[in-house]
């Protein structure tokens, strides 16, 4: 083996080792509570080496977001609210399940809300830029549409989560459409009489 790769191999994983650790902060605790001195020693590195790889933390937070985001963004482009709702919306809930724990916890914990806000938007930010709302509506009302959507994609697939994923994949996906994309109102049964 020659140096360079041997140093390569070393450097990678350090970087292995600093992500394991953050991923493991993350799924215990709030995003704010975690320290580079607890991180390290979970890495089992020293601060200096954090430092070497990360200028701070945020660094290694918006690396994480970025790999969550743009995979999805990458997959949707192309597709625009009002129109693609359904495929956008569908995307969204099948990407998500493909995702681990760590995604799991962003999008489910409530203790990462500002970080899901972070995906959230770098999610989209293609999409929200393009307005092509309806005739007759304004940017607000626009907006409300916008934070109905994706509050509800992520509500859905929230509570998909907490629920134990008990629901098959697909008939979550199905569900979380129809009901994103048509409303609440559901197809009722003949009613029985007595």
């Amino acid at each position: 083996m020659n140096s360079e790769y041997k140093q390569d191999l070393r450097v990678r994983r350090t970087e292995e080792s600093i992500r394991r650790a953050f991923a493991e902060m993350l799924l215990e605790m709030p995003y704010e509570k975690i320290t580079v001195t607890e991180l390290s020693k979970r890495a089992y590195i020293n601060k200096k080496t954090f430092y070497r790889h990360y200028a701070v933390l945020d660094d290694l937070l918006q690396e994480i977001q970025r790999e969550f985001a743009e995979p999805f963004a990458q997959l949707t482009a192309g597709l625009r609210y009002p129109d693609d709702v359904d495929a956008i919306t569908r995307e969204f809930l099948m990407y998500s399940a493909k995702q681990g724990p760590l995604y799991d916890a962003v999008i489910s914990s409530g203790m990462h809300d500002d970080i899901l806000t972070k995906v959230l938007n770098e999610m989209g930010a293609e999409r929200y830029g393009i307005q092509n709302h309806p005739a007759g509506w304004d940017d607000n009302e626009w907006s409300i549409y916008i934070a109905h959507v994706t509050s509800s994609q992520v509500r859905v697939y929230r509570q998909w989560v907490q629920d134990g994923r008990k629901v098959p994949v697909n008939r979550m996906v199905a569900l979380g459409v129809r009901l994103i994309c048509g409303g609440a109102y559901l197809e009722r049964g003949p009613k029985h009489t007595s």
